[in-house]
């Protein structure tokens, strides 16, 4: 099984029409609603900004089986956020955490950062143990505007102890992560 990293191409997120379908509706945003060429280009775009976002994907014969997105980069703080994704096909096989080690060896090479944020929720507790797995530390909970808000009623109906309503927005509580260049050493 070849498992290749790269950065993610217009043409790769035309690949996201055959990933899988998330159940539960926490989860809900992370499946592609899309059919279009011109839906897909769209989101694209909206991930690919040259100073502050940089898309890349941990490919299965040439497969997107996940991306991993760096946004919010702040070069005078020398950090940055990430935000990943993985095909619900493959969620619990080890991908997460190949693509993880593999971006973040490729973003503290190739960029002038020491550390990496993540924001996950709470209940994502599947996530937070794959993140603390790789070093990720704990440092914080905020609560904060859920993602998608569209499927409030969905989500407050299943899971009313995770979620609140404030102001008509849907919130939970996220767990803010922290990892540091100098961990990889831990590897």
């Amino acid at each position: 099984m070849e498992l290749e990293f790269r950065k993610l191409t217009r043409k790769d997120a035309y690949e996201f029409s055959k990933w899988g379908k998330h159940e539960d509706p926490r989860f809900f945003q992370y499946n592609f609603p899309y059919t279009h060429r011109v839906e897909f280009d769209a989101w694209y775009f909206s991930k690919q900004r040259w100073i502050t976002r940089k898309v890349y994907g941990l490919f299965l014969e040439d497969y997107p089986i996940g991306f991993v997105t760096l946004k919010h980069i702040n070069w005078f703080r020398r950090s940055a956020e990430l935000g990943i994704a993985i095909d619900p096909n493959h969620v619990s096989e080890g991908f997460g955490t190949v693509l993880l080690k593999r971006y973040l060896s490729y973003v503290f090479e190739h960029y002038p950062l020491d550390t990496m944020k993540l924001r996950v929720a709470h209940f994502n507790h599947r996530a937070q143990k794959s993140y603390e797995k790789i070093g990720f530390k704990k440092v914080k909970e905020v609560v904060e505007p859920f993602e998608e808000q569209s499927f409030k009623d969905l989500v407050l109906s299943k899971y009313p102890d995770q979620f609140d309503v404030v102001d008509g927005v849907l919130m939970t509580t996220f767990t803010i992560m922290i990892f540091k260049k100098e961990q990889m050493k831990d590897w």
